[in-house]
């Protein structure tokens, strides 16, 4: 007898395999039969027609310090992902030691625009090692399958301290970080994960401790990751870094390789497209590498308490490093600084996260009576009505008028819907960067899936929900090499999300305050999800956790 039989199903199978109506027998978390007369159950569910397909695997998440208290990775559980990687770009909690636990917490604060407060109460700092991290959430229960990469910029602070945000590592600092690494891989990390991108500064405004490492420390450390034959190599990559750059950092490692981000820049309109172009020239050698492309605009809220768009910049550094407000106002004063800092913007040469556009950033909420009526205007609007220069509105405004809080939305990347298309149907691309459990305050793309299974397949037609699904997670799991998952196939587990393709999709953004410290953050709720599965368990039903820490890869 099977514990459960979802019967009448439009089953979309994660294969490509085109639609077709069946029941679908599982037993003990696992796909048996799928078919018509199956036999007897012990729980019987009708799908009504309704489309049953893989849960989503979402592949660029930073949940690290949320699931130590949140075992749900709130939204993106609810939202229909049934697997998540986490540690990417080299961002994790593990391993660390006690005294390290607040420059690791000042750093996820600064650079994953995590508060400060939610962290210092939220996180259970019951391990020091990876794999006793690894230990402790297998021991919260997850309610959903959780990959772990093991982080770069972790490692470093737990070998070197604050130094490991100043300079290269010693040999004696290298050897112990390859040691840490095997024993992560052995342990049941997914890979390794650095970046070594602009934009990506800690505490004080100082680089990420990964920015700092020598092109010989990564090359050593993906040697490490690789030792055993399997694991994943996750690079978020600086502006200056090509694709043949990362080749020369393999060697002769020959493991997959994930890239992010690959967005679309309007002014730098082949960039993303030539990025994905020269990844396939080295697949014809034989090396398997992947471009994160995201199907949603790259669009945030921000104040300019926290301007992360602006972080990235270079003339922008010197503010970022200066803790005295006096000091700070007075750059923000200075008309060289600004000069610096609008020539960067304006600089298309380069490929940066805010281009200049200030027709895509709106004041959202201003706290000075007089600015009230600009609220629901952009920028540039508001600019030309107050006969100023659109950056230096914004940093006047900053300066006076309670503007340094004033709540503004911008729409930063990815905008372009022909653009983005090519990204999302091109062979050598795969589709992520959510961040979600990060940047919660600023943004909330933990819907991905769903935006791109309703607005992408459904509403544009540009992706037969066949494929939409298979890009969602049978190709996710293929690529990332975890087992039995991304397919209803038999054998396989029972990941699964039924939905009216009808309705499927997110709602808008709002705020909520449920953070450890009353902190807020941003969040969506789905639209015609009716059941998700995770390991043969209906959590929408029983909202009981079912999901397992997944430690077993293929090679």
């Amino acid at each position: 007898m099977y514990d459960l039989i979802i019967q009448n199903a439009n089953i979309v199978d994660g294969t490509l395999k085109s639609s077709f109506i069946s029941d679908i027998a599982i037993l003990d978390g696992t796909i048996i039969k799928r078919g018509k007369n199956l036999g007897k159950a012990k729980e019987y569910y009708d799908a009504e027609g309704l489309t049953l397909c893989p849960g989503i695997i979402d592949i660029h998440t930073h949940y690290d310090a949320q699931l130590t208290w949140d075992s749900t990775a709130s939204p993106s559980l609810d939202l229909g992902v049934t697997t998540a990687l986490i540690g990417n770009c080299g961002f994790t909690l593990a391993p660390c030691k006690p005294e390290h636990r607040d420059l690791n917490m000042l750093n996820l604060t600064k650079v994953e625009g995590m508060p400060y407060e939610t962290l210092k109460k939220g996180i259970d700092w019951s391990y020091q090692t990876y794999s006793e991290y690894l230990n402790l959430l297998e021991k919260k229960k997850l309610a959903l399958n959780i990959c772990s990469y093991i982080g770069h910029s972790a490692i470093r602070i737990w070998s070197m301290g604050e130094a490991a945000m100043e300079r290269e590592a010693d040999e004696s600092e290298l050897i112990e970080m390859e040691t840490i690494v095997k024993d992560a891989m052995q342990n049941g990390s997914i890979g390794f994960a650095t970046s070594t991108f602009e934009g990506h500064n800690g505490y004080k405004g100082r680089p990420m401790p990964s920015r700092l490492a020598s092109k010989g420390e990564i090359k050593r450390l993906i040697k490490a990751m690789a030792h055993y034959n399997r694991g994943i190599f996750m690079l978020t990559k600086s502006n200056n870094t090509s694709i043949k750059d990362i080749e020369r950092l393999m060697g002769d490692v020959k493991r997959p390789v994930m890239i992010a981000p690959v967005f679309y820049n309007p002014s730098k309109k082949d960039w993303a497209i030539n990025t994905l172009d020269d990844i396939g020239l080295l697949k014809e050698k034989g090396v398997e590498f992947w471009g994160q492309v995201s199907c949603r605009p790259l669009t945030m809220e921000f104040s300019m308490k926290e301007p992360y768009m602006f972080e990235g910049l270079k003339s922008w550094n010197i503010y970022m490093k200066e803790n005295n407000e006096l000091k700070k106002n007075n750059i923000l004063k200075s008309v060289e600084f600004r000069k610096k800092v609008k020539e960067e913007i304006n600089d298309t040469s380069k490929n940066k996260l805010f281009v200049g556009d200030w027709t895509k950033v709106k004041l959202i909420k201003a706290n000075a009576k007089n600015n009230k009526k600009f609220e629901g205007l952009t920028i540039k609007e508001i600019a030309l009505e107050e006969n100023k220069d659109p950056f230096d509105w914004l940093i006047d405004n900053a300066l006076t008028n309670s503007g340094m809080n004033d709540l503004f939305i911008a729409e930063l990347l990815n905008a372009d819907e022909m653009g983005v298309k090519k990204l999302l149907m091109h062979k050598n691309s795969t589709i992520s960067l959510s961040d979600a459990g990060a940047h919660l305050s600023l943004l909330c793309d933990a819907g991905f899936g769903l935006e791109f299974l309703g607005r992408w397949s459904r509403d544009l037609d540009i992706i037969s929900l066949e494929d939409a699904v298979f890009k969602l997670s049978g190709k996710q799991a293929e690529i990332c090499r975890i087992p039995k998952r991304g397919k209803l196939l038999p054998g396989y587990y029972a990941d699964m999300l039924l939905f009216d393709h009808k309705e499927v999709g997110v709602t808008k953004t709002f705020r909520v305050n449920d953070l450890p410290g009353g902190s807020s953050r941003l969040t969506v709720k789905p639209l015609g999800i009716k059941g998700i599965w995770v390991n043969g368990i209906n959590y929408l039903q029983d909202r009981k956790s079912n999901g397992r820490l997944i430690r077993s890869y293929l090679p």
